[in-house]
């Protein structure tokens, strides 16, 4: 049976409490023609760029202009391959101009992207800014961070030697970006499946250094994508914003889900064929084991035989099918025999979230010393609005309506932002 998804997104990027520039970028680029959806889909992207002043942003821009451009207009057949070839080449542009200018010299940014089409959605990035992926009661996380501290932790599954590295010290230090060589490792991965009530969360690590997976998780599922885009970088400069946020959020929901946002896209996907495979394997294992029984009553051994060993291939299909399915389902980790690969196709790290009280009690404890900080520093905040915000949630909480109770908290936080001196 086919469905027909909604697309539903919003961004919200912002410089920080303490960086005079941003130095992060972004890109939503929806198929510029239906025919597209097939073989390019909607490409959602954040750079995040490094270099010191102005270098940086110019890096992660000169990433954002090149992506979409080169994925849309170029001769390959599999958006896989399109996502590959748009990355390098703009690992090629960003090199070009830090060779040609002394100041740009070894100028660079990370770059996750996110692709979304009719058979899936394909994942390409290069440094430590992520995507998540909320699917029923967990958040995944789609990408490997290039990092010291990611790429030893997998040397050392190989070669326990090693010693562990302080991620506190080198958890951001990146081994792979776009732009400071000429050539870098690009990972790109997928198709995977996408299912209505999907959520994915493209972000710089501006959000990851601050808030966590749970958090992301949470915020992303339960409120709505312009609420939880705004809602997560207001937490982000809330608990220090030293540095450049950015945020893209895309849900994915049924034509006839109750939500409705104006930034919406709708076409047609295929459906996904893993669990009619693993039935089609039981039957013909079935089929084949009774065949094999007929026959061998009847003393047709040769036939027999032949059905027989066909069930057990079946059998083995089918185990196999299922495992791989449980092993993506569960987030469990398989490394490369010679330990060189950040692919898996797999989530990286998984976590369970949940709604509960603590949820928005949380919030409201943000909310309150976020407040407290407004009041005394006098901002221009809209203070009857933010109590009315306030009341709403602490009864929405009482009954526990707790999906009501972080979006009023959400908003009244960003009303208190709102007031903050620019």
């Amino acid at each position: 049976m086919q469905w027909t998804p909604k697309f539903q997104y919003a961004t919200r990027t912002d410089t920080g409490m303490k960086r005079q520039n941003n130095e992060d970028s972004y890109c939503i680029t929806l198929c510029p023609e239906d025919t597209l959806w097939f073989n390019r889909g909607h490409l959602f992207a954040v750079a995040d760029g490094m270099g010191g002043h102005e270098v940086g942003e110019l890096a992660s821009k000169t990433a954002i202009d090149t992506l979409p451009h080169v994925f849309y207009k170029s001769g390959r057949e599999h958006p896989n391959e399109a996502l590959l070839e748009a990355l390098t080449e703009a690992n090629r542009a960003i090199y070009d101009i830090g060779t040609k200018n002394r100041d740009f010299k070894r100028m660079g940014t990370t770059c996750s992207s996110l692709v979304m089409y009719a058979d899936g959605f394909i994942v390409g990035h290069a440094g430590d800014s992520r995507i998540y992926r909320v699917r029923e009661e967990r958040v995944d996380q789609l990408t490997f961070d290039h990092t010291v501290a990611w790429e030893q932790k997998l040397r050392k599954h190989h070669d326990q030697s090693l010693v562990d590295v302080d991620p506190e010290k080198y958890g951001h230090v990146l081994t792979r970006c776009l732009g400071p060589e000429a050539h870098v490792k690009i990972d790109v991965e997928g198709p995977f499946e996408y299912q209505p009530g999907d959520v994915f969360i493209v972000c710089s690590d501006g959000l990851t250094k601050y808030v966590s997976d749970v958090e992301i998780g949470t915020y992303g599922k339960f409120l709505p994508p312009s609420d939880a885009a705004r809602l997560l970088v207001n937490l982000a400069n809330l608990r220090g914003g030293a540095d450049n946020c950015t945020v893209i959020v895309v849900r994915v929901s049924k034509q006839d889900g109750s939500t409705t946002l104006p930034a919406t896209v709708e076409y047609v996907v295929p459906p996904m064929n893993t669990r009619r495979i693993q039935l089609a394997l039981f039957l013909g294992t079935l089929a084949a084991g009774i065949g094999a029984g007929v026959l061998s009553y009847y003393q047709w051994a040769v036939p027999a035989a032949i059905l027989g060993i066909l069930a057990v291939i079946f059998l083995i299909s089918s185990y196999v099918t299922s495992r791989q399915r449980q092993r993506f389902a569960s987030g469990e980790f398989e490394m490369p025999e010679d330990g060189s690969s950040t692919i898996f196709f797999r989530p990286y790290r998984t976590a369970a979230i949940r709604l509960n009280a603590a949820s928005a009690e949380k919030l409201g404890e943000a909310a309150a010393r976020l407040s407290n900080t407004a009041e005394a520093a006098d901002w221009n905040c809209d203070w009857n609005a933010f109590h009315a915000k306030q009341e709403q949630a602490v009864s929405a909480t009482h009954e526990r309506k707790y999906r009501q109770a972080i979006l009023e908290w959400s908003r009244a936080i960003d009303l208190l932002f709102g007031g903050m001196p620019k």
